[in-house]
C-alpha cells in the first residue's frame, strides 16, 4: 500500500479555530465597550466636578467681598450685600438650576439643568458666614460640595 501524506484541515478543525477567533473577538469587543463607558463616566464626572467648583468659586468669591449676608425666605436663596449693591444666588428646583442676580441687572444662570439640590444658610448671630452646599448630577454622575465662607469686609 502506497501512504500518501494528508495536507489541509479537518472541518472540525476549522470549526475549533472559528470558535477560537470568534471568543477572542467578542471578548475584546466586550473590554473595548466596557472601557469606553467607564472613559465617559469619568470625563462626565470630571466635568461636574469642574462645573461645581466654578459656581462654588464664584459664590466665595462673592461672599468673602460681602459686607452681610441675608437668606430669602424660603431658604433657597441667599442675598449678599456688598459696597456697591448686592448680588442673589438661588436654587430652582424645578429647572434644576442654579442662578444669580446682580442689583440692577437681569437674572443669570450660573449652572443651567443639573443642579439636584442646593441649600444656603448664614450665619444668625453676624450675618458674615455662609454656608453653601450644592449636589450636582447629570445622568449617572454626581457631585456634591460644601463651602462655609467668611466675609472679608467688616
Amino acid at each position: 500500500m502506497n501512504k500518501t501524506k494528508k495536507r489541509g484541515f479537518t472541518i472540525i478543525e476549522l470549526l475549533v479555530a472559528a470558535a477560537s477567533v470568534c471568543i477572542v473577538v467578542l471578548a475584546a469587543g466586550i473590554i473595548l465597550v466596557f472601557g469606553q463607558r467607564s472613559w465617559d463616566r469619568g470625563l462626565e464626572q470630571a466635568g461636574l466636578q469642574r462645573d461645581a467648583s466654578f459656581a462654588m468659586l464664584k459664590m466665595k468669591q462673592s461672599i468673602s467681598a460681602g459686607r452681610g449676608a441675608v437668606l430669602d425666605d424660603d431658604g433657597m436663596g441667599v442675598k449678599i450685600i456688598n459696597s456697591t449693591g448686592w448680588i442673589r444666588y438661588c436654587f430652582v428646583s424645578g429647572e434644576k438650576d442654579l442662578r444669580y442676580q446682580i442689583e440692577g441687572q437681569d437674572e443669570q444662570t450660573l449652572l443651567d439643568g443639573i443642579v439636584q439640590n442646593a441649600a444656603f444658610d448664614v450665619d444668625p448671630n453676624t450675618h458674615k458666614m455662609v454656608l453653601v452646599d450644592i449636589e450636582l448630577q447629570k445622568h449617572s454622575s454626581q457631585t456634591r460640595l460644601s463651602s462655609k465662607t467668611m466675609m472679608r469686609n467688616l
